[in-house]
C-alpha cells in the first residue's frame, strides 16, 4: 500500500540516539570503587531508557500521521 505524498515521511531520529556510547571508564581499586562503577552503569542504563521512551515516542508521533504531530505541539 503506498501512502499519499502528504502522510509520507522520514523520522529523523536524532544522532545521538544512534551512536553508541562508551562503557564507564573507572579504575577499581577497592569495593568503593566498584560500587561507583555500578552507580555509572546504572546512570547509562536509565539514560539508553529514556532515550528509547523518546525515540518510541517520536515515532508513535510521526506514524499518527500529520494531526497527531499537530495536537502534541498544540498541549
Amino acid at each position: 500500500m503506498v501512502m499519499p505524498t502528504e502522510w509520507q515521511c522520514t523520522p529523523e531520529v536524532p544522532s545521538y540516539l544512534l551512536n553508541p556510547l562508551p562503557a564507564p571508564d573507572r579504575p577499581v581499586a577497592s569495593n568503593r570503587d566498584l560500587l561507583s562503577l555500578l552507580a555509572d552503569y546504572e546512570s547509562q542504563r536509565r539514560r539508553f531508557n529514556a532515550d528509547r521512551t523518546a525515540t518510541a515516542s517520536i515515532l508513535e508521533r510521526l506514524a499518527d500521521g500529520p494531526d497527531g504531530a499537530e495536537q502534541t505541539t498544540a498541549e
